[in-house]
């Protein structure tokens, strides 16, 4: 690669990568976040169109810099281009919504047949006769259950 197709397309590609994981790293279910690092992960965010935007140009840029220069070099730009390109379409996946997926299949099992431990923190619901009982754990993966109790349907959400 030419002197400054090099850095660019390094540049570029760490910049992609930073945009994507950043947020992902900082922003985990059930972690405690530092204020430092939640006011850089929500700047991410917000900036993360113009941040990949440039790192597509600046890959672009180097691309075209490095075409004229060889095969070795059109392939390392091409693939740094490539690099960034596939963390700017990542980025736009939410994982946090695939990774709270409501509950399509759930099962129920009487009190003393769940195994849940003698601690474990249960939202309830009551329908004449019929009782229910959601484990706040498992509630706080899905955010939401659909259920009958009794007869009446209902959207159990945490």
């Amino acid at each position: 690669m030419t002197r400054r197709a090099w850095p660019l397309s390094v540049f570029a590609v760490l910049l992609a990568l930073a945009t994507l994981i950043t947020p992902l790293m900082v922003m985990q279910p059930f972690r405690a976040q530092g204020p430092t690092e939640l006011v850089v992960a929500l700047a991410v965010l917000r900036y993360a169109p113009l941040l990949l935007a440039l790192a597509v140009v600046l890959a672009g840029w180097a691309v075209a810099r490095a075409w004229p220069r060889g095969w070795l070099r059109r392939i390392g730009t091409v693939l740094a281009l490539l690099i960034v390109i596939a963390a700017t379409l990542a980025t736009r996946v939410n994982v946090f919504e695939k990774m709270f997926a409501p509950m399509s299949r759930a099962q129920f099992a009487a009190a003393g047949e769940a195994g849940l431990p003698d601690d474990t923190i249960v939202m309830t619901v009551a329908q004449g006769a019929a009782r229910r009982a959601y484990p706040v754990h498992v509630m706080a993966y899905h955010h939401v259950l659909n259920d009958t109790v009794g007869e009446t349907p209902l959207v159990v959400t945490y």
